[in-house]
């Protein structure tokens, strides 16, 4: 065990001095006894991209719907949200493609944390996207991109899938996405609430692209 354990120091500090920018593949082995231990190691760089979003909170203290989906088909995408959208009466909601299989959906209706928390679950979104509030010990609230991120071109709008609502709806999350989604199909709010604060973030994100 001494042997081994003085092996792993010089490969740990083998792995420090290497160059940080670059996928390495690393391969060790150890005599001992009639056996040889053979341990590989895989260092992979994710290079840190900025992008900027917008949060689904109101200035009210509601939330509209925003939603992450990852490595799913569009046509099931698209089932699920009309079951959301007549469940939980969410109204209109834009459908964006983030990257390959990965999409991403926005709404203006408006909806207590609890409630959008419940229609979360109620969702196959990305598990992360569910759970990121935890990771903002300032706010609770979820963020959606719409810039680049590193490579990655900012989400293109694909439709609008319309439904009924008779909630209260987010005026300043309908301004935004009319300028930064110009030619999207973005219907006028049958009850708007008037307010036009909307909190813009700007956070790290992994890329390896």
């Amino acid at each position: 065990m001494e042997k081994i354990n003085k092996h792993i120091k010089s490969w740990i500090k083998e792995i420090k001095d290497i160059d940080k920018l670059k996928n390495i593949k690393i391969k060790h082995s150890i005599d001992i006894d009639e056996k040889t231990l053979i341990f590989n190691f895989v260092i992979i760089n994710r290079k840190t991209a900025w992008t900027r979003g917008s949060s689904n909170k109101t200035k009210d203290n509601y939330f509209v719907p925003y939603f992450d989906y990852d490595r799913m088909k569009q046509s099931y995408v698209e089932e699920e949200l009309k079951i959301l959208q007549e469940q939980f009466k969410l109204g209109d909601l834009l459908l964006f493609q983030s990257s390959e299989n990965n999409f991403q959906v926005v709404g203006f209706s408006k909806l207590t944390l609890h409630e959008f928390q419940e229609v979360l679950m109620h969702s196959s979104c990305d598990y992360a996207f569910i759970q990121f509030p935890k990771y903002l010990p300032y706010a609770k609230y979820y963020v959606l991109r719409q810039f680049s991120k590193g490579k990655t071109p900012k989400p293109l709008y694909i439709k609008t899938l319309k439904g009924n609502t008779d909630r209260q709806q987010s005026y300043a999350h309908l301004k935004y996405f009319r300028i930064l989604y110009p030619d999207a199909e973005i219907n006028q709010l049958t009850n708007s609430d008037g307010l036009e604060d909307i909190t813009i973030v700007d956070y790290p994100t992994g890329s390896n692209v």
